[in-house]
Parts: structure tokens; sequence; C-alpha cells
């Protein structure tokens, strides 16, 4: 579910377990550069030259974005793990995702996560080989039945860790869809026809638009009914792409493409739904593979770009803002969009620049991410524990945050057993061997990655509610020296005066800094680190006094503010 931009003219769209298949779409990257400011092409390095003495320069006064939430998803592998793995593995990787405990050495037990995306399945699952997706890992259970009644035992795994993230204090819960169960799909299937004359439009029955958004409305009451509230519907996911088998007939994952205009009626009928219900769910209108569809209008997908415009801006036949039970967010997915430093920067601008000349308060959300593929000299294929691809991760969780203004920032596999940058947790067999084997759908190793902990570095402290302030560091004020050097962001809590500031050195050796403009009433500051040979590590720090941010780390520094 996301491309690289191998060349301007041309867009490789991937699964998240790194198999691949190839779509050509035609982009003008001029477009991108156009609605952008210049950014200079420098190179970053580094060991970027700085002054002698660098100053962290915090302005709580120039209040930026409210922070909504930092998540992960349940695809693919929770349906096995939640439902036949050893009870006490299962709590580990509960805890590891969603926990806010500490241990006795004040270290934390977990990420805090504070979404949770849930899979509602299209029925590929109960197909098995017939659904002509390769995998059974990547198949998923419907809870309809062709008759339209429900079993609701079906993905059991999955609402076991839907319960476990609400038990330990999860508030938001999503639901996302990203295929029609079959029974309703014109094909019969969970993935796109490759017949010309359906690409690029949704698999659904032109008559049954109402009966999916009922499907959906329905799951989701049936989650709150369950004691597990669902706060959002995303009831299409990724839809600029075609989701069609290959050349051997296979797919690799459920999915269908939807124009602009399909997904405008079946978001009416949702909210309808919805409203009938009585329900307090709120619809997340779209969430785009690429930020090119979100922020650009492209010639050769008029009906599946544009999307912030198209459903944002209140002249446009799509405007989605008069509904009742929509919440104001532009979803995007990240993938592709840092091929280098300048577009790292430059497609997050462009977000930012579009979302604020609307004036109406509509928020963005990076709604999934994995390190898909080759981006800016680290690959997306083979799995990395270490430092070296969590440093990369942070650099674009900070990137979304401090000059996209996301407001929530989510990624994608919770768990995943495959050799592939796609995890925050991984799995294995008993062996150590990964993929998806049969053996793991009973039981297994569990790895935690950096990865995990990187983003925890955001999601453990940064939580709902804090707003994030204007931060810098003196020599690295220019993002794209800063994106190779030092990074910082800083963030308030109107409540508790508390500060949580994250910095992230990029470079080889240690960095010290001295703070300017925020006035710790803590005389002591909790520092947490993640690098090379620590895992969210708790020390602490005098608030006054000059600080070391190791080389090759993110540390997150807690205190009260004044």
């Amino acid at each position: 579910m996301g491309y690289q931009e191998q060349t301007p003219d041309e867009i490789i769209l991937m699964n998240k377990t790194g198999i691949c298949c190839i779509l050509l779409i035609t982009v003008c990257l001029g477009i991108l550069t156009s609605c952008s400011p210049t950014v200079k092409a420098v190179t970053p390095s580094p060991e970027n030259p700085v002054s002698e003495t660098l100053y962290a320069v915090v302005n709580t006064n120039r209040e930026k974005q409210t922070i909504h939430s930092f998540g992960a998803s349940d695809c693919w592998g929770i349906k096995f793990i939640g439902k036949n793995w050893p009870l006490a593995k299962r709590n580990q990787i509960a805890d590891l995702l969603f926990s806010k405990d500490v241990d006795g050495n004040g270290n934390p037990k977990g990420i805090g996560l504070s979404m949770w995306r849930i899979n509602v399945g299209a029925g590929s699952f109960e197909q098995g080989e017939a659904s002509n997706i390769s995998s059974e890992w990547r198949r998923e259970e419907c809870f309809q039945n062709a008759d339209g009644s429900y079993n609701w035992d079906k993905q059991a795994g999955n609402r076991w860790f839907a319960n476990a993230a609400k038990v330990r204090g999860v508030n938001n819960l999503l639901l996302f869809s990203i295929a029609v169960p079959v029974h309703l799909s014109k094909n019969g299937l969970a993935t796109g026809s490759p017949d010309a004359s359906e690409l690029g439009k949704i698999n659904l029955q032109p008559d049954k638009f109402s009966a999916y958004a009922a499907f959906l409305a329905d799951v989701a009451q049936f989650y709150t009914k369950s004691g597990m509230p669902v706060n959002y519907i995303s009831p299409v996911n990724e839809t600029n792409w075609n989701w069609i088998t290959g050349a051997k007939g296979k797919a690799s994952q459920e999915g269908t493409a939807a124009t602009n205009e399909e997904i405008t009626k079946l978001t009416k009928e949702l909210d309808a739904q919805i409203t009938a219900k009585k329900m307090n769910s709120k619809i997340a209108v779209c969430e785009s593979g690429s930020h090119h569809n979100t922020a650009n209008f492209l010639k050769k997908e008029p009906n599946r770009s544009n999307f912030i415009n198209y459903f944002w801006q209140p002249n446009s036949p799509g405007y989605a803002g008069g509904l009742k039970n929509i919440e104001k967010v532009v979803s995007s997915h990240s993938y592709g969009s840092q091929s280098n430093v300048a577009n790292l920067i430059n497609y997050r601008t462009s977000i930012a620049n579009k979302l604020s000349g609307l004036n109406s308060g509509v928020n963005y959300w990076q709604s999934e991410y994995c390190i898909l593929t080759n981006e800016d000299g680290i690959k997306g294929s083979g799995r990395d524990l270490g430092i070296d691809a969590a440093l990369y991760l942070a650099r674009v969780v900070h990137t979304d945050l401090a000059i996209g203004n996301a407001t929530s920032w989510q990624w994608w596999l919770a768990v995943s057993p495959s050799d592939y940058k796609d995890g925050l947790i991984y799995i294995a067999d008993a062996n150590g061997t990964m993929g998806e084997l049969p053996a793991i759908k009973i039981d297994g190793i569990v790895y935690k990655s950096k990865m995990l902990w990187a983003l925890g570095n955001y999601s453990r402290f940064v939580r709902p509610g804090m707003i994030r302030v204007d931060a810098a560091v003196s020599g690295f004020t220019d993002p794209q020296i800063a994106a190779g050097g030092v990074m910082i962001s800083a963030y308030k809590n109107l409540t508790t005066q508390e500060m949580v500031v994250v910095v992230i050195n990029m470079g080889t050796a240690d960095k010290k800094i001295k703070w300017k403009g925020v006035n710790f009433t803590s005389p002591i500051l909790k520092t947490y680190t993640t690098s090379a040979t620590k895992e969210l590590q708790y020390s602490t720090t005098p608030a006054t006094t000059e600080i070391t941010v190791g080389a090759r780390s993110i540390v997150t520094y807690l205190g009260t503010y004044k």
C-alpha cells in the first residue's frame, strides 16, 4: 500500500512484505514544486559545521498543532497471534505496544500508543486459494455472511488485541476497510479486476453502496457494544492504486480502487448510517496512498488525486465538511515521499500550505507508513533491529510533525513476520526463521526493533491534547541541514505544565546543547534515550546545565515549565 518514486515517470507500488507489483504512472514533479517553496539543493552531512555552542531554543508562546495520537495497525499476523499464541506472549506484545508502565529502574515497558487501527476484513480468508491472494497471512475474515447475517466470532485475533489496547488505556480505536466484502463486490473477490473498463473504479456493485456503509457501521457498533468504542471509521484506503492481480493471476492483499466521486457517495451513505444508528463514530473520509495524490492534481489520475481540495474545498462537489459525522482531517500516507531530503521537506510543506490555505481547521494525519523501498540510502528489504532504521523513522516522524503539522502519526504493521522493515515488533519460528510460516501461526519468538523504541520517544510521552510549540537548534535551523544533523521538536501540556522535548542526533559525534527560552520549573529533567545500546533508557539530567545528546540517538526530555 504505497510506492517509491524511482524516476519522475515511474512509481512502484509495493505491499508491506516487500513483494511488489509495478504500476507505471506519469507524475509531473513540477506540480509538487510549483505548490511548495524552493528548498536549497544542499546535501546534508552528519557533521555539518555549527557554532561552538549549540542552543536549543524553545518558544512556549508560539503554539502550533494540537497532538491527537500516535498509532499502528493490526494487519496482518495479528489474526493468528491474537487467536492462537500463548497468552503470556500475547500480553508481552500488547504491553510493548500499549503499556504506559515503567519497570523498577524507570524504563518504559512499552511505547504507549494512543491509537489502534483495526482492519475490517472482506472475506478473502474464507475463500482460501480461490481468493487469488497469494498468502493466507494477508487474507482476512469477514464478519458478514453472503446472506447479510453476521458471525461475530470472526476476526478473534483482531478483537483480542483491540480489547488489549483498550484495557491498557488506548482511547482512540479506528476501524479501517481496504476492500469491499466479497459478496458485495463486482467480481466476487477482495481484489480489483484487471479488466480495463474497471480500472480505477471501486469494486462494489452499483446498488450496494448503502449495504457496504451499513456493514461498516454494524461492525463499528459491534466493537462499541463489546466495550471497545470505535471513534473513527475509515471506509476506503489507498484508492489511488488499483489492487489487481499480477501476471501470475495472484494479488498480494485485499484492496480496491475508487474514484473521488465514489468515495463521496460511500461517505454520504456511511454518514446516514451513523446518524440512523445514533452512533458516536466519526468518518475519516479518505486515506491517500501518497502525498502526490493528497496535495496535487495529477493529470493521469484526475479522479483519484487532489484529495485536499476535492474533499475540503467548500465549492467542491465532494466537499465533506457539511456531513454530520465527519472528522475534519486529511489522512495521507508517507510512502515514497522522502527519496531525498528535499522531497522529505517539500511534500510536507505542500500539505501544510494547502491545509492552511483552506482556513477551515482541517488537520493532517499521517495515517500509514513503513520503510517500504529504497529511500534516500536505506532499503526496505531486510529486517533491521538496529539504530539505522530507527533514526530514519525518527526523521520521518519529526518532519511530518514539525513541517507537515501532522496531528496524528501512525505506523503500518505493529507486528511483522517478514524480513522487511515493516514492523515495530517482529516474530519468527522457534529457530529464529522469519517468513509467513505455518509454525508462526501458533507460537514463536518475539523481537523488539529499535524502530519500536524510536516511535516510543514520541508516542510514550507526547500525549493526546499536547500542543507543539516552536523549537530549533542553533546551527540547524535550515530543515535540510537539520535532517542530517540535529532535529528538535517540543510539546507542552497546558493542564499539567509538562514540557516534552524530543531531540534527534543523526551525526556520529555527541552534541552538547544549552537550553534557551524555556523556563524549566523542575530542577531535574527525566530523559529517555534510544540508541545502538539503549531502548528508551531512563536517566536524569539537571534542567539548568548543558545537555549531551549522544551520537546517533533519539532523546526525549521531560520537565515542567513556567
